[in-house]
């Protein structure tokens, strides 16, 4: 009867121990991907990509531009 009084709190224990090294790996994982959108949002807002002209017609017809220069 004492061994089952012990027992019982060293599993409520190993179960709490357990579920904190799985949020602990969750959170660590979240982490990393937070970081790696944030460096991507970062990447896109200080190098833009060219912005791309056309002209058209009015009846929607894409006319090929040459350079002036």
């Amino acid at each position: 009867m004492i061994g089952k009084r012990y027992e019982q709190p060293k599993f409520y224990s190993d179960f709490y121990r357990m579920q904190y090294h799985k949020m602990l790996r969750r959170l660590i994982i979240l982490s990393v991907v937070i970081l790696l959108l944030t460096l991507g949002i970062m990447y896109y807002l200080f190098y833009p990509e060219a912005p791309r002209y056309y002209a058209s017609t009015t009846t929607g017809q894409i006319i090929p531009m040459t350079s002036m220069q």
